[in-house]
């Protein structure tokens, strides 16, 4: 078959190198360099432990400290607070304990396959140098928010990662050039990290052309069935038909998918990043859970990521969010430099934290895979597969049913 990927982070990448491993004629568009929108900023951890959703019980009361605290990670911008207010009502209704025990569930299948979402495309793309596996770890720094943890850590080891708890001086043994400010951790054992996610995705690119593959940087306007039942995208510069086509485009992927009457309440929780060039004290990600932030070490130097701000698709930045970060770093390493990069991403969010995955409910050619909000890069191998098999052959090595675009 002739099937057209809309999208080229690494959901639509690990999607198009699946498809041609399957044997089908691929072409992947997207309208910029391929792993530089959201797939570029992020703390690049492949978190095969994250299966307790944003939305947990907890969520629910914390939501009022979250948004009014000087140090919350959530950021909310007051002229989008009404428009995002729907998304939110429905994010918050999902923080009820049944509804958080299905969504972990589901998470937890797909998490429990992340190795073979990657193992072998990152073998064949050669790119096993820029992937580290050193465990990701958690830290707080209160008895409060660490306590408020303890249940997720029964949750987590559902996905067949070792956790190992750590005291407050086992935090230094494990980091010892962290200021530790920290009451307890948890080290992720058998999670790890892409030191460079852009080069990882234009690895993961360069496989798939290698194998046939067409990549077009074109900005898709419009997608139309045609008269012989096939699918014609239309673009800034060609208009091109095909078999089927996959929608990977995050975000941006609810514009296209409106074109079929697939009416997917997807929002933007926009993420950010800052870096520090030539500075690398840590040999690990560690995630601060109070502050919602990471500090990875990256091969050009330390990569402060996280935060969550409601602003929809503005490209502006918010001085509060990079003050935030930068204020962080700075508790957490008092020697750091000040910082050289700022970045802004938009991680693509369903208000139950699971992606959308599977067939259009509206047209038979069309399928969807995006959404996958805080854990894109960890799942962006494995969904790529499985969007593979059900576009090829309609069976899936899971049930894609708890992921349908019309659960909504």
């Amino acid at each position: 078959m002739k099937i057209a990927v809309i999208g080229a982070g690494i959901v639509g990448v690990s999607s198009a190198n699946w498809l041609t491993k399957y044997g089908q004629e691929v072409t992947l568009y997207d309208r910029t360099d391929p792993g530089t929108e959201t797939s570029f900023g992020n703390a690049g951890t492949y978190a095969k432990y994250a299966n307790v959703p944003t939305n947990s019980s907890s969520f629910f009361y914390l939501f009022p400290y979250l948004l009014l605290n000087k140090n919350s990670p959530l950021f909310i911008r007051g002229k989008y607070f009404l428009k995002v207010l729907p998304w939110l009502t429905k994010y918050l209704s999902n923080c009820r304990p049944s509804k958080v025990k299905y969504t972990s569930e589901k998470l937890t299948t797909l998490l429990t396959k992340v190795d073979e979402g990657y193992a072998e495309l990152f073998k064949e793309a050669n790119i096993e140098h820029l992937i580290s596996r050193e465990s990701v770890m958690y830290v707080w720094s209160s008895k409060l928010f660490y306590n408020s943890a303890i249940p997720d850590f029964t949750t987590r080891a559902k996905t067949g990662i070792d956790i190992e708890l750590l005291n407050h001086d086992e935090i230094s043994e494990v980091e010892p050039n962290l200021n530790n400010i920290f009451y307890k951790g948890a080290l992720f054992k058998g999670s790890y990290f892409s030191k460079n996610p852009k080069e990882t995705t234009e690895g993961l690119l360069k496989l798939f052309q290698s194998k046939g593959g067409i990549y077009r940087q074109e900005e898709v306007t419009d997608i139309k069935m045609n008269s012989s039942d096939n699918v014609e995208i239309i673009t800034d510069k060609s208009r091109e038909t095909y078999d089927k086509i996959i929608i990977c485009a995050g975000v941006w992927s609810k514009k296209l998918a409106s074109l079929f009457g697939d009416n997917v309440p997807l929002e933007s929780e926009r993420g950010y990043h800052i870096s520090y060039k030539n500075y690398n004290p840590i040999k690990r990600p560690v995630a601060w859970q109070e502050r919602g932030t990471y500090f990875t070490p990256m091969n050009n130097g330390l990569r402060v990521a996280g935060t969550v701000e409601f602003a929809g698709l503005e490209r502006e930045l918010n001085r509060k969010v990079i003050n935030f970060l930068s204020r962080s770093a700075k508790q957490v390493f008092p020697d750091i430099p000040s910082h050289d990069n700022e970045w802004l991403g938009f991680r693509p969010s369903a208000p139950d934290s699971l992606p959308v995955i599977g067939q259009s409910k509206k047209n038979p050619y069309i399928y969807y895979c995006f959404g996958h909000q805080h854990i894109g890069w960890s799942l962006g191998g494995i969904t790529g597969k499985l969007i593979a098999q059900e576009a090829i052959a309609n069976k899936t090595d899971i049930d894609l049913t708890p992921f349908s675009v019309g659960r909504f």
